[in-house]
């Protein structure tokens, strides 16, 4: 790697982008200022054309009014249709003026099924009433058809300590579970359901439900009192249908749903143990000696890097890891981890107040490893990919977070290959060569990690080393005892 291109990798890793609504230059309204986090939902709903005519004076958003349901009507129909509803024809409710403008998104807003009113002898809307969040809640449900878990994916439930017994309960829990809401206190776990919604809440939550906002998974703690969110997830790629596949996917399951408490360490090889063939790992390539061969539970460093860099960008204590010997270019250079039993282990350290808890997805290309916990509300997600890296910042966090920055020096000391190893293959014709490994040179890196929190910065500097590796060739046997006639390497 060139030194720009090592210069273009550590700005890719270590100044992650920050999602940015896609939103025309300048605001109609004077007061975003005063929005707070609700701020970039606004600007982009805004632009999206969702609030027009709906300020509550001229030139003025008030995000800390209360949000009338008329409101709630005319922002639910336009985020759910392009077209403008028809004013004329009669409403189902007898306190709706057919004259007044929104009229036509109030009726329509019944025949989608998404309001039934706020009373029915006889049939009222209540237009100029608050939004309370369970109402909230039970809208957003049924205009973009949220539903609970259910089956295994129970364990994913959310239950708030207020709402037992509400009749919002159930769609509260489904907009809990899709990361729209995570309550409004965390210990006891409340949602104050009676409370009422405000034009800048429902800005987000709306965006949330229409991915104009980033959203931020959470999970239920082990006490099943409090949530944990996301703090870190990161994701890497691979070809598919290799054996290593099967081992990746066996050892990502048997890591998923791990709880590292407050405190404690968490060992990879102590989690899984030896891998074998009983546990059902299949033989796949391993790094030996320089030398790609099949072994028992090969492919799984691909977990440990995926899980390394969860860590890595979390801010999580690194106790332990070693990386490859040789680089894959399917792996962050500089940033990765090899994994052997029983003496290569990775290991980190929960220095948080909170449970981690690990959780491991995957597809037939890719594996991707969540820790959830609490980092002041901090998410940050990365990849790699066709050999670049990218990390977003979900969620900024507060004032408490731990944010983490990388650099990655360019490669110094390079050494070249040894020569290649040539080795017989009797079904090979006479000239012919069969380049079973390439040359590749060896070099020297510099990795520095920085996590501050709360104005105080720690550094952690480490130098990686990356062997060369010889090409090995196969050829017809005549090459090797020099008897072909005419002999070529």
């Amino acid at each position: 790697m060139n030194s720009s291109l090592a210069m273009a990798l550590v700005a890719v890793l270590a100044w992650p982008t920050l999602w940015i609504p896609q939103v025309s230059e300048g605001s109609d309204y004077s007061d975003l200022g005063e929005a707070g986090v609700h701020r970039p939902a606004i600007e982009a709903l805004e632009q999206a054309g969702i609030l027009v005519d709906t300020e509550c004076r001229p030139g003025q958003f008030c995000s800390d009014q209360p949000l009338p349901r008329w409101v709630m009507a005319v922002w639910m129909v336009r985020a759910l249709e392009s077209q403008t509803p028809r004013t004329s024809g009669s409403s189902p409710f007898t306190d709706i003026d057919p004259e007044d403008w929104w009229a036509g998104y109030v009726r329509r807003l019944a025949v989608l099924g998404i309001t039934r009113g706020c009373d029915s002898n006889p049939a009222r809307f209540c237009p100029d009433a608050p939004v309370t969040r369970a109402q909230m809640a039970s809208f957003l449900t049924r205009a973009f058809q949220l539903t609970q878990p259910s089956g295994p994916d129970t364990a994913r439930s959310i239950r708030f300590t207020d709402t037992v017994d509400n009749p919002h309960a159930p769609a509260i829990e489904a907009l809990a579970v899709s990361s729209i809401t995570v309550g409004c206190a965390a210990s006891p776990l409340r949602y104050c359901p009676d409370r009422v919604v405000t034009r800048g809440e429902m800005a987000t939550f709306l965006a949330r439900a229409l991915k104009m906002a980033p959203t931020v998974e959470h999970v239920m703690d082990t006490d099943g009192q409090r949530l944990l969110h996301l703090v870190s997830q990161y994701t890497t790629h691979h070809d598919c249908c290799a054996p290593r596949v099967t081992n990746i996917q066996l050892f990502a399951d048997q890591i998923d749903g791990a709880v590292v408490g407050p405190g404690q360490t968490f060992s990879l090889n102590r989690r899984v143990g030896r891998r074998t063939v009983a546990k059902g790992y299949v033989e796949a390539g391993t790094l030996i000696k320089g030398e790609l061969v099949d072994s028992v539970g090969g492919g799984i460093s691909q977990v440990a890097t995926t899980l390394y860099n969860a860590v890595f960008w979390g801010g999580y204590q690194d106790v332990a890891h070693r990386p490859h010997s040789r680089y894959f270019s399917r792996y962050p250079e500089g940033i990765e981890a090899t994994l052997d039993w029983p003496g290569v282990d990775l290991i980190f350290r929960n220095d948080s107040s909170r449970n981690v808890i690990i959780q491991t997805e995957y597809t037939d290309t890719s594996v991707s490893v969540k820790l959830f916990g609490d980092n002041d509300g901090r998410a940050v997600v990365g990849e790699w990919k066709d050999g670049r890296g990218q990390l977003e910042i979900m969620a900024e966090g507060g004032n408490r977070s731990r944010v983490v920055t990388a650099e990655i020096s360019g490669r110094s000391n390079i050494t070249p290959p040894p020569p290649p190893l040539f080795r017989a293959n009797p079904d090979l014709a006479m000239g012919m060569r069969n380049h079973l490994q390439p040359a590749v040179n060896g070099w020297t890196m510099t990795i520095t990690r920085r996590v501050e929190q709360g104005g105080r910065r720690t550094i952690k500097q480490w130098v990686v080393w990356y062997a060369p590796l010889r090409a090995i060739i196969e050829v017809h046997p005549c090459v090797l005892t020099r008897s072909c006639g005419v002999f070529t390497t």
